[in-house]
């Protein structure tokens, strides 16, 4: 049996480490019967080149903006583009970008998803990478009990959604300002 292998190349800054990290872990339980091959923008103080060869050999090519765009990124995300890659854009919109992240992020023409937190990021980016998974097979040479397992986990990840949802979620009522509790026989 021929093993199946897929990569990811991430392009991102050393500050999305946490980000990075959780996508190693969430590939090396995500789909047990694939080799999963990660490669990543190398660190500022490494003073190499990318590895273009690997970004060209990947299925999927993951770019994490958060403050600043760093050499080699814009490097990396051309190579990805003309290679006709899976493109996954992803900014944190929790902090506030340089001037050089806001006009790259505006004239990529990547529709970024924005998150919040390494854990909304990794929410976020599991549901899109299982979704473009289980739509692009054949061609990533998944078998059937390896699409029937993604979208088990899609499945999962849409009723979690809607139980937040039903509990109200992300929504806030203000008692985050401060207020009264009252004990349970009052209210």
């Amino acid at each position: 049996m021929m093993e199946k292998e897929l990569g990811v190349y991430i392009s991102g800054s050393n500050e999305v480490d946490a980000e990075c990290e959780l996508v190693g872990r969430l590939l090396a339980e995500m789909t047990p019967s694939v080799r999963w091959v990660i490669k990543r923008t190398p660190r500022s103080f490494e003073h190499v080149n990318p590895d273009l060869a690997q970004l060209r050999r990947s299925q999927f090519y993951l770019i994490l903006l958060a403050v600043d765009i760093t050499a080699p990124m814009g490097v990396e995300w051309q190579a990805a583009k003309q290679g006709g890659l899976a493109i996954m854009a992803y900014r944190h919109s929790g902090v506030i970008p340089s001037p050089a992240a806001t006009v790259f992020a505006r004239e990529s023409g990547l529709r970024w998803q924005t998150y919040q937190s390494p854990q909304e990021f990794i929410r976020l980016f599991e549901r899109d990478l299982i979704t473009r998974l289980i739509e692009g097979t054949p061609g990533y040479g998944l078998d059937l009990a390896d699409i029937e397992e993604l979208s088990r986990r899609l499945k999962a990840l849409d009723e979690a959604d809607e139980k937040a949802q039903g509990e109200g979620g992300e929504e806030r009522r203000g008692a985050g300002r401060g207020g009264v509790i009252l004990p349970a026989e009052q209210r």
